[in-house]
């Protein structure tokens, strides 16, 4: 089995201290943070140029659910927000193709409601590297060694940053296995075109 994790994802709840900030709209009714809608009021978040981008998500997950890698059952599937929540997406979950859909089925899985195919716990990233018992670990990033993705079967999981901007930093000394910064090209790519070649990847 393989694990893929969208890390540091910019997907959360609407934090409390913008939310008396943030100006009702009739076209966007939901309580998950989206830059495209707050971005007023996200000036007074820490971090705020990775935060509120759940579209990555969604594409991300889209490719993902939809990889041959996957459809043969041999990929584990984690998001891990930037508030430090883990959702595990079921191999079997069939996302909304619609984007208010999905952030609907978000919503109310990270307010606690149970989704038979999404299970949400709080922990760090560390925390669940270890869980998982990952042994070789390729945290991607366009800085890292640059490597010819017919050679990405050698790790068993893969870290991508579920966020526009910044930079995703692990404690190496909290993980048992094995990091290494990986780059799968000379130039930065979109977090959903990263996960769409490691999944080819694996799966060829």
């Amino acid at each position: 089995m393989y694990n893929i994790i969208l890390a540091k994802s910019a997907l959360e709840l609407i934090p409390e201290e913008i939310k008396n900030k943030i100006k009702k709209s009739r076209v966007y009714k939901y309580g998950i943070l989206d830059s495209n809608y707050h971005y007023k009021a996200m000036k007074y978040l820490k971090d705020r140029e990775m935060r509120g981008r759940p579209d990555i998500i969604h594409i991300s997950l889209l490719n993902i659910l939809d990889s041959p890698i996957n459809h043969e059952k041999k990929l584990n599937i984690y998001i891990h927000t930037y508030d430090d929540k883990v959702l595990k997406i079921n191999q079997k979950t069939r996302l909304p193709r619609n984007y208010f859909r999905f952030l609907g089925v978000m919503e109310k899985v990270l307010k606690g409601e149970k989704n038979p195919l999404i299970k949400m716990e709080e922990k760090t990233l560390e925390d669940l590297l270890n869980e998982i018992n990952a042994k070789k670990i390729a945290l991607m990033t366009k800085k890292g060694r640059l490597t010819n993705p017919k050679y990405l079967k050698e790790f068993d999981t893969f870290i991508i940053g579920g966020f526009p901007y910044g930079k995703l930093n692990i404690n190496k000394e909290k993980v048992s296995g094995e990091v290494e910064e990986l780059s799968i090209y000379d130039k930065g790519l979109m977090a959903w075109t990263v996960c769409g070649i490691i999944c080819y990847s694996l799966s060829f």
